[in-house]
């Protein structure tokens, strides 16, 4: 499906041109609609700094307070948020506008939606992770800094993603004045998408090394290793009770594969068994989609990923398309720079690791921005929306309150229309409830997957998804469709 063009006038600041036009672009492209650029008297939506438009069209205001907050990134403080009732056809409801004055605005549809665009750029270019200095020991923008966690279960909050609402919104806006807003589907008329994800840490098990370490040591942990080194390899055999969830549900998944190992938070690379090698070209040929899993070292250095991509590609046959790092690990603009340099054209990193939730503010794909140079880039982004071990180890949750979790998960990619990005590992054998604690999280996730089928999902690579989200058949995921970059610089 080829994105129906609307006439738009963007009259703004030229320096908070480049996001504003980015915030739009992202909305209407949910929307199956493309911006085309139009004088103001034939725009069928203007967004400017008085928001007047004509009869027929629809008017957005930005504000010269968010266009200072576009140019200089500032943490958004829940006492100083403004609020702008949307009804995005379920009635009306009050969202957070991270950027622009304070207070409650009045409502889109009825002279209102103030910085609504300047608010969808905020949260999909990444500006409150801009704004803050805050990391945690693994250089991440952590999850307790967001204002995902200060509005915890109120809308904005991480599962309440306020990107989908201002598009929701917009949309029903736009319907109301006669606009024809043909939306999107995940293929095969799906109106909302689960795919399942694969972080492939390691696959084999140095047993035989941890025995000899283990009587090295003398005490008891020498028995425990001994049945390790005796018994199936536990990483080998639950890599291969995923493959058996995914073929249970007639399903297929992202496997992301890590080339090498550069730190102590690295396990040993297996890329060079031969059984390994046969293992993900299998996965290939029954439909599945294999990725590219950097390093925890990697994801900012040069030299190591283009190492890593050149063993991937020995190993695959071809060179990775999709990626998602290592310990979830991100430095704008240095690490999706990289990336797309090393030929990746899907990312899905973008996720917390310490709770659940959409960390950019949305459950759609979107094109990430380079903020440094002011410009849309051509990678994709599928955002995480939840890993097993943010719900095991972060939350300490047992089997059942994982459950509910991954419930709640997909409960909020289906209100809006959107993906929910699982990752489960396979079992590295480091569980405090041992292999039945993987266990019964992988119970948890197949449950939820049969949920999600019976209510409609589309259940496939991340790489499938996004082409039948784009009404693409067949092309490549760097094509862009939608909106050329001469189109997006002419706004």
């Amino acid at each position: 499906m080829t994105a129906a063009p609307l006439p738009v006038c963007l009259d703004v600041p030229e320096g908070a041109r480049p996001l504003v036009a980015y915030g739009l672009e992202e909305l209407l492209r949910g929307l199956g609609l493309r911006p085309e650029p139009a004088r103001r008297g034939d725009a069928r939506l203007v967004v400017s700094a008085g928001g007047a438009a004509g009869a027929g069209a629809l008017g957005l205001t930005l504000t010269p307070e968010a266009a200072a907050a576009l140019a200089a990134p500032r943490p958004a403080r829940t006492e100083a948020l403004g609020w702008v009732e949307i009804d995005a056809g379920g009635g009306p409801e009050r969202w957070p506008l991270p950027v622009g004055p304070p207070g409650d605005r009045p409502a889109l549809g009825r002279g209102g939606g103030a910085d609504l665009v300047a608010s969808a750029a905020w949260w999909l270019a990444g500006l409150q992770e801009a704004a803050t200095a805050a990391r945690d020991v693994h250089g991440r923008f952590p999850y307790g800094a967001s204002l995902q966690a200060a509005l915890g279960d109120a809308p904005g909050g991480p599962l309440r993603p306020a990107v989908d609402a201002y598009r929701a919104g917009l949309g029903h806006a736009l319907r109301r004045l006669g606009v024809s807003v043909p939306g999107r589907a995940w293929g095969a008329g799906a109106t909302w998408a689960v795919a399942l994800t694969h972080d492939l840490d390691g696959l084999r098990t140095r047993r035989l090394r941890a025995l000899a370490g283990a009587l090295g040591r003398g005490g008891a942990g020498w028995l425990q290793a001994g049945r390790r080194a005796l018994g199936p390899d536990v990483r080998w055999q639950s890599a291969l009770a995923l493959r058996r969830l995914a073929r249970r549900h007639g399903a297929r998944s992202t496997w992301f594969v890590k080339p090498a190992a550069w730190t102590a938070e690295d396990l040993p690379a297996d890329l060079g068994a031969a059984r390994v090698r046969r293992f993900l070209r299998g996965l290939e040929a029954e439909g599945h989609t294999v990725g590219w899993h950097p390093g925890y070292g990697a994801h900012d250095h040069p030299a190591r990923l283009r190492a890593e991509r050149a063993r991937f590609a020995d190993a695959l046959g071809h060179a990775p398309r999709l990626a998602r790092t290592h310990f979830l690990r991100w430095t704008d603009p240095t690490t999706p720079r990289l990336l797309a340099r090393a030929g990746v054209q899907i990312d899905s990193t973008l996720g917390f690791s310490q709770h659940e939730g959409f960390r950019r503010g949305t459950s759609h794909p979107f094109r990430v921005f380079d903020v440094e140079a002011g410009r849309t880039t051509d990678l994709w982004e599928m955002p995480l929306a939840v890993m097993d071990t943010t719900l095991a180890a972060h939350r300490g949750l047992d089997a059942e309150g994982a459950a509910a979790a991954l419930g709640a998960v997909l409960d909020a990619a289906r209100r809006s229309g959107g993906c929910a990005v699982v990752l489960w590992h396979n079992d590295l054998g480091g569980d405090p409830a041992g292999g039945a604690g993987w266990s019964a999280r992988l119970s948890a996730l197949d449950h939820a997957v049969g949920r999600a089928e019976a209510a409609g999902a589309a259940v496939a690579p991340l790489d499938r998804l996004l082409d039948g989200w784009l009404g693409r058949s067949g092309q490549k995921t760097s094509e862009n469709a939608d909106t050329s970059a001469a189109a997006r610089r002419s706004l």
